[in-house]
């Protein structure tokens, strides 16, 4: 993959392009299949991508974690203007042609939404997946160097967890397994939106909140048993 001067060429503004690439390519297909789908479907043929895409974001923390060591950092890096990965054109074009020729509508995320839309928001719908790969890495990056300030070094699953937790704004319990599939289809539902004219893109809804969410999580917990 190839990058220019716009996208930084950094891992920070490119999260984990193959398995973004992945969740979204899911996502179609499942749709495609059937000319529609509901969003319980979606979520459902996501789930695995989904579990990927965080395992992958969560492990670059837990090497390398970004500066987030404070809620006010992470709540500031939460709320910059997303970079849209540098992806290529010929998967934007194929996942194009495979949502217009396959797709009669996309009952989950609107509905009589001409197809020629539907195609042009395959962009969107790579960047707000990215962008929802990028909001993982920044609360596990915070939640990795809050344990390790306190002389505990995090469990990459219970790490995991939490941020998806944290993420989908459910109840933070690092016993429990959350579900992938509804966090990936909120990001879906927010490319659609991005998508839309006069709508915001595909930034982080609500920062402030999510980086108070992710301040608010015990570190102890994230130690492994």
């Amino acid at each position: 993959m190839t990058t220019d001067a716009n996208t930084a060429g950094s891992n920070e503004a490119q999260p984990a392009t193959d398995e973004v690439q992945n969740v979204v390519q899911a996502a179609v297909d499942v749709v495609g299949r059937a000319g529609s789908a509901s969003a319980g479907a979606v979520a459902d043929a996501v789930e695995g991508a989904g579990r990927a895409l965080t395992r992958k974001m969560v492990g670059d923390a837990v090497t390398s974690p970004r500066a987030m060591a404070d809620r006010e950092s992470l709540a500031r890096a939460l709320a910059e203007r997303p970079v849209s990965p540098a992806l290529a054109g010929a998967t934007v074009a194929a996942l194009g042609l495979r949502l217009a020729g396959r797709i009669r509508r996309l009952g989950f995320l609107a509905r009589r939404t001409p197809l020629w839309l539907l195609a042009t928001a395959v962009p969107a719908l790579l960047a707000s997946v990215a962008r929802g790969a990028d909001e993982l890495g920044l609360v596990a990056s915070h939640l990795v160097l809050r344990a390790r300030a306190k002389g505990i070094e995090p469990d990459p699953e219970r790490v995991r967890r939490v941020a998806v937790q944290v993420a989908s704004r459910r109840a933070v319990d690092p016993e429990q397994e959350p579900k992938h599939g509804p966090l990936v289809v909120s990001w879906l539902r927010r490319a659609f939106r991005a998508a839309l004219p006069f709508t915001a893109g595909v930034a982080t809804s609500d920062p402030e909140g999510l980086a108070a969410a992710a301040a608010d999580v015990d570190p102890t917990r994230l130690a492994a048993d």
